[in-house]
């Protein structure tokens, strides 16, 4: 048997996203292939497409830049020194926002517009303290008009900005980053992504009657359900899913880190890179091969030389500058699946546990079927059912987020029709919170895994 490809064979468009990668490893499904042209065996061909995923995995990322700045306690992004100027460091980080906004080669080609949100404590719109423009950063003309307007109002804790780089989904329309969404208490959180996910996948996680009452953008396109579907930004879709589990949690970090983990359960390899801000602290994410997260963290010992102005803030961003007097900070690289928190009062935390639930798979054996529980999501009580091939005793276990375990139980099968079943509480009886949780079902010779959604 062979297989017949066309020698310019490229990966389809990626689709729906507000940001194009040149990699997408668990993407790779969506290859278009012609039945003429060079023939090659199958041994040859899965040659040529490793090599194909080693260049693409390898190969620097045309993906959007972002920016993200928190002043420190008792400073002001907004702060003059004595000849009227901004902190030195954050006017060479501008800067090179606005060199990399089409300026030249990667990382300078980000050429589809450019926006920028400012949180103020004397302005309570965020939406007013929001600039967004369709003219690539380098090009505006009104680049440094709007940047200054952002910082003229007093008392500016945090900058937030985006460069958008697109090649599919709603690229008519102006920078929609930093999205924005205000919860029932009035809190204002900002969102920015650097990425690519499935924008169906997104909804089914969240959920129709959720997205009915916070329905996303379409930019005039017609209902987000109907003809306007394709012009929902999946960047929108990974912030709502977000927002849901920070409001079923009541806690922005433990919403946070819950929708990371799912994610990071079901879509390891896509880029999630992003920016969150409740206008107190400043969230981080890196879910990249790529070296694209950097930080400098003022308020540590940085040992800076005497002749540079210290910084008054903090500071994320996709790629550091390279020269000027920002290139001298001491730029840290965002470790891989790493959430990294600047707070208001100056102190910082590097999250590490957000794949510690991630259960690995294994492969089902031949003589054994697991069917998906049932009722799931559930309330009440769900159940597993198993066909047994192999006597043997079987313990069901359930984990936690954080990879804790809140129950086991065991069984002993012969061959044949069982049920395992949970009904939401430990061992000792306690009723659990809402929330997502991991079974594992561990035979003599055989592991089984799957993901349960409890409710209240």
């Amino acid at each position: 048997m062979f297989v017949k490809i066309h020698p310019a064979f490229v990966m389809a468009t990626l689709e729906n996203s507000c940001c194009s990668l040149c990699w997408r490893p668990s993407g790779i499904k969506r290859f278009y292939f012609q039945p003429f042209g060079t023939t090659f065996s199958p041994m040859k061909f899965s040659l040529i497409m490793r090599l194909f995923l080693f260049i693409l995995l390898t190969c620097p990322a045309v993906a959007c830049r972002m920016l993200g700045v928190i002043a420190l306690p008792d400073n002001s992004l907004s702060d003059l020194d004595s000849l009227g100027l901004h902190n030195p460091y954050l006017v060479a980080e501008l800067e090179e926002f606005r060199l990399q906004g089409g300026s030249g080669g990667w990382p300078y080609s980000n050429t589809d517009g450019w926006a920028m949100t400012g949180y103020s404590i004397t302005e309570d719109n965020i939406q007013s303290q929001t600039v967004r423009s369709e003219i690539e950063a380098y090009e505006d003309e009104n680049f440094y008009l709007h940047t200054s307007s952002l910082l003229a109002t007093d008392e500016v804790p945090i900058l937030m900005g985006h460069l958008r780089q697109t090649s599919s989904g709603a690229d008519g329309i102006e920078n929609p980053h930093p999205f924005i969404y205000v919860d029932s208490e009035g809190t204002q959180f900002s969102f920015s992504h650097n990425g690519d996910l499935d924008k169906d996948y997104l909804r089914e996680l969240i959920g129709d009657d959720w997205l009915e009452a916070h329905p996303p953008q379409t930019f005039g396109s017609g209902a987000w359900n109907d003809d306007g579907w394709d012009d929902v930004v999946d960047s929108e879709l990974f912030f709502f899913w977000i927002m849901k589990n920070v409001e079923d949690e009541n806690s922005l970090l433990t919403g946070i880190k819950q929708a990371l983990m799912v994610l990071e359960n079901d879509i390891p390899n896509y880029l999630k890179n992003f920016l969150l801000s409740d206008g107190e602290n400043l969230y981080a994410y890196r879910s990249s091969l790529a070296d694209d997260i950097y930080y400098f963290d003022a308020n540590t010992d940085v040992n800076l030389p005497w002749y540079l102005t210290p910084a008054n803030h903090s500071v994320v961003m996709s790629t550091p500058p390279s020269e000027g007097n920002a290139a001298h900070l001491p730029w840290l690289e965002l470790a891989n699946k790493h959430l990294l928190i600047f707070r208001s009062d100056g102190s910082s935390e590097i999250h590490t546990d957000i794949e510690s639930t991630e259960i690995e798979p294994v492969q089902r054996p031949e003589l054994s079927k697991l069917i998906e529980a049932y009722p799931n999501p559930f309330n009440g009580r769900t159940i597993i059912p198993v066909t047994v091939e192999q006597t043997g005793i079987y313990h069901l276990s359930v984990f936690d987020l954080g990879g804790g375990k809140v129950f086991e139980f065991e069984q002993p099968c012969n061959v044949g029709e069982y049920t395992f079943s949970w009904s939401g509480q430990n061992n000792n009886g306690d009723r659990l919170d809402s929330g997502n949780y991991f079974y594992r079902i561990q035979g003599p010779e055989s592991t089984f895994t799957g993901k349960l959604l409890l409710l209240k």
